[in-house]
């Protein structure tokens, strides 16, 4: 009976902090009226992207003055050609075995850039319509054409494993101190890296990516270079605007891409949200310890735990269908979730501070 009721407590507890955990949204706006500028040079750092490419550079608009710049970072497929077929500028990058992660693609980039609006956006991203990149510089241009602004993608997934991903993409987002009821200042918070948005002027005073040269995850590195010339730094949700597929290639793709950043991104969590999450994610343990340990109990017993469970498990797919279209049978089934992402998490924890490497499409990176 003891452990019954302390599985009870664990799941009420856990409820409440995911109440506390994502209070906000920060969605794009909606508006479609022009304001300010609207050329931008859209930039993509690529490499082996060959497949996902094409669904990029297909939902990006014809109508907009904008250029599209891929840059060619070290491929073997057809990445290069893909990008001169639909019309995009493709470079190749100058290769420096001292950059980690994506960041000297998109350095080397912004000298390509004709534009003074510089729109950042990985391969693996796609526009809803086309009307998405201009309510993003729309979006830019209610903080006044200043500073960074930075979006996560929502998650679009098509294959069953890919609801592996659904706790990772929450986790993203809410590791960003900003949609908790423990909102951070500014100069808290870090930076989405899949789309990000600034002018060229406050992009070379604050060197942009070249701050993230010696950093795995450079939107955290970015967005501290920004907060030091108190420049602003936004985030926003991408629903509704802009899509990205994580991973489609399979199993180790997912457990690679995953293991690259996550435990060192929880390290500019906030102390307290950091405890609103972890609270919230044992609900997912308490509340099928709960049903199991009813067993033997009474009728009434056994219907609380059920009813716990599954008031658990509404509250987990209300929060992942914040990031994904991810799917209810997964949500009903979150210890599974859980499982996997403990396990995944445990892999990069390991990867970063015991072995002290990790790997990125086919590169070895030495921490």
């Amino acid at each position: 009976m003891i452990f019954y009721i302390i599985a009870i407590g664990l799941t009420l507890l856990s409820v409440i902090s995911g109440m506390c955990m994502y209070t906000r949204r920060a969605l794009i706006s909606n508006s479609e009226k022009d304001s300010g500028q609207t050329a931008v040079s859209v930039i993509v750092p690529a490499r082996n992207e060959a497949e996902n490419l094409p669904n990029l550079l297909s939902s990006i608009s014809k109508e907009q003055a904008l250029e599209v710049i891929v840059m060619n970072d070290g491929s073997i497929d057809e990445t290069l050609a893909i990008a001169k077929y639909y019309g995009a500028n493709a470079y190749t990058v100058e290769n420096d075995t001292t950059w980690q992660g994506k960041s000297q693609a998109c350095w080397q980039g912004v000298k390509y850039a004709t534009h003074d609006l510089l729109m950042f956006v990985d391969a693996d991203v796609q526009f809803n319509c086309d009307n998405s990149i201009q309510r993003i510089i729309n979006q830019y241009n209610l903080q006044d054409g200043k500073g960074l602004l930075s979006i996560q993608p929502y998650h679009k997934i098509k294959k069953l494993y890919e609801n592996i991903s659904a706790i990772f993409n929450l986790m993203t987002v809410l590791g960003m101190n900003k949609f908790s009821i423990t909102k951070s200042a500014g100069n808290e918070q870090g930076a989405f890296g899949p789309v990000l948005v600034t002018n060229k002027q406050d992009y070379k005073l604050t060197q942009g990516h070249l701050k993230a040269k010696n950093h795995i995850i450079e939107g955290f590195a970015i967005s501290k270079a920004y907060h030091e010339y108190d420049l602003p730094v936004n985030l926003h949700e991408g629903q509704g605007v802009v899509n990205f597929r994580m991973y489609p290639q399979g199993y180790k793709a997912l457990l690679e891409g995953w293991s690259k950043h996550f435990a060192l991104g929880s390290q500019i969590t906030k102390t307290s949200t950091l405890m609103f999450v972890f609270l919230w994610l044992f609900g997912s343990l308490g509340s099928i310890l709960a049903v199991l340990f009813s067993i033997n109990l009474s009728l009434l017993y056994i219907l609380l735990g059920i009813t716990l469970y599954f008031i658990y498990a509404i509250q987990f797919h209300i929060f992942i269908r914040r990031t994904g279209n991810f799917n209810l049978v997964a949500s009903l089934c979150h210890p599974l979730l859980f499982t996997c992402f403990v396990v995944i998490f445990f892999k990069s924890w390991l990867d970063i501070n015991v072995f002290k490497r990790i790997h990125w499409k086919g590169r070895r990176i030495d921490l």
